[in-house]
């Protein structure tokens, strides 16, 4: 090979060589700039990540205080049903045995009634 040729070669291989390296200079910054973009997202998803901990958290201790609030309010209503129940079951107890001894009267006064001379 000439030396005239060898350095056609030698110039074609260095275009070629110095297109390369601006091909590869450009896919750099596309992908140095697509790896910015992609932080950026990334960095976006975190503070949203980040913001509904904070929006939980606060639903979280809203609905504590809540149901805290509910159970002030609904355990006197739990004794005041309580209190009610152990007072119908007295009265029921008290009423029973008021049914129980005018039944007996009724019985006594019929057995009396039935044995009286009167009823012969």
């Amino acid at each position: 090979m000439d030396r005239e040729t060898a350095d056609d070669i030698k110039r074609h291989f260095d275009v070629v060589a110095e297109g390369l390296r601006r091909e590869i200079g450009g896919l750099r910054n596309e992908i140095r700039a697509v790896d910015e973009n992609t932080d950026r997202r990334f960095e976006s998803v975190d503070r949203r990540f980040d913001e509904s901990d904070r929006r939980f958290d606060d639903l979280k201790r809203h609905f504590d205080v809540v149901g805290e609030a509910l159970r002030s309010d609904i355990r006197p209503v739990a004794e005041g049903v309580v209190g009610l129940d152990e007072k119908f079951t007295q009265e029921f107890v008290m009423v029973r045995e008021e049914i129980r001894e005018q039944v007996g009267d009724v019985k006594s006064l019929l057995r009396a009634s039935l044995h009286s001379p009167m009823s012969s």
